[in-house]
């Protein structure tokens, strides 16, 4: 089994997750409300503000799925249980509540493995947070015709 880092500063760093969630939620207000009151949009921009939609709701599964990561971690710590026993508890959870459907006995993912895909799903969310923003404001600034 691989060496386990600190619970406690991995749930910390996954817990940034909530900043670009919540700037993502409002670029996904501001592009729906443009789609609804805005009936003479080029349809080049209409386009930009529909694909900013799609990412956001893409960032929303991400920031679902760190912020489920960031709840395990803390259940963990509140449990008390560190490297394969903790391991082993997540993924009977995720088996127990249907998100995992390897069976439950199978070979356990090193913690490294685990650690690399939450930082993965946090890298992605930014990442989509970015991205929506930028079809946003392409869309506002497309010459209307």
């Amino acid at each position: 089994m691989s060496m386990v880092p600190d619970l406690a500063t991995m749930q910390l760093l996954l817990r940034q997750g909530r900043r670009p969630a919540l700037l993502s939620l409002g670029l996904l207000l501001v592009a729906l409300l443009l789609l609804g009151i805005e009936p003479g949009l080029a349809m080049i921009a209409a386009g930009l503000l529909l694909l900013s939609v799609v990412v956001g709701l893409a960032q929303a599964y991400h920031a679902w799925r760190v912020g489920l990561d960031a709840s395990l971690l803390k259940l963990l710590r509140n449990e008390g249980l560190e490297g394969e026993a903790a391991a082993r508890r997540i993924d009977q959870v995720l088996h127990d509540s249907g998100l995992r459907r390897v069976s439950s006995d199978a070979p356990l993912r090193g913690w490294d493995l685990r650690w690399a895909g939450m930082r993965r799903l946090l890298l992605r969310q930014y990442l989509l947070t970015g991205v929506q923003g930028v079809l946003l404001v392409l869309a506002v600034l497309w010459p209307q015709t």
